[in-house]
């Protein structure tokens, strides 16, 4: 959650429309993370109390909107799969607003949270260097192709030391999906490691407002102006 708030904020830093949404229902999702004024929590929309445009929390400015669920609450697991795809639906008609739409979907992946990116050009999967991290990302692409999920599939390598780490873990991982038989995502990116992140998230503040000059706050900055240049590449 802290990646893909952290990417949503520097794609609206680059002057873009940005809606970020919260398909992560556990403790560490978006909401957990950053004070929002008045928040309103997608478990409204579930119940069929309210829209998705009535619960959109505009965030530093007017351009960067959030739909958080409730801290903790896993809003998702007790909705059937056909209401999970006419959310889907919804957010696709929702997301012709913006520039960039980032779904965080968290760490525990199923069916019905990748759902809700049937609509997605991109789907970034986050690793790091640890042993588990890398047998929990082997699986997760597993998943995702497993769900026939037709969008790009980008890994990014977060939290290590070096580029050069960055890269041997990469290499790691596509050893792994070669011999499976997969298809190879791309390397989109690396983070490193950067100790003012603990500092940003004990103070629910931003990174790229905090420490904008950080390690970590450059390599974010980074995808978001690759992922711009791609989009309008294409």
């Amino acid at each position: 959650s802290w990646c893909s708030l952290s990417l949503a904020h520097a794609l609206n830093q680059q002057k873009k429309r940005v809606l970020l949404v919260d398909g992560n229902g556990n403790f560490s999702n978006i909401s957990s993370y950053i004070l929002l004024n008045n928040p309103l929590y997608l478990e409204d929309y579930t119940l069929g109390k309210k829209t998705l445009n009535q619960l959109l929390t505009a965030y530093r400015n007017k351009d960067f909107n959030i739909l958080t669920a409730k801290p903790g609450n896993n809003y998702l697991s007790e909705l059937p799969l056909g209401r999970i795809h006419v959310f889907a639906d919804d957010l696709n008609i929702l997301a012709q607003n913006y520039d960039y739409t980032v779904v965080d979907l968290g760490t525990d992946l199923n069916a019905k949270n990748l759902s809700l990116c049937y609509f997605a050009d991109d789907l970034f999967v986050m690793c790091s260097e640890q042993s588990a991290d890398l047998v929990k990302t082997f699986e997760l692409l597993q998943l995702i192709y497993a769900n026939n999920i037709k969008a790009n599939c980008n890994l990014i390598i977060n939290r290590v030391n070096s580029f050069e780490d960055g890269y041997k873990i990469y290499k790691e991982l596509y050893r792994a999906v070669e011999r499976s038989g997969l298809p190879i995502p791309n390397l989109f990116g690396i983070v490193r490691f950067d100790t003012r992140i603990r500092d940003t998230i004990r103070n629910k503040e931003l990174l790229l407002s905090r420490y904008p000059t950080s390690e970590a706050a450059v390599d974010i900055s980074n995808l978001a102006q690759k992922l711009i240049a791609e989009s309008d590449y294409e």
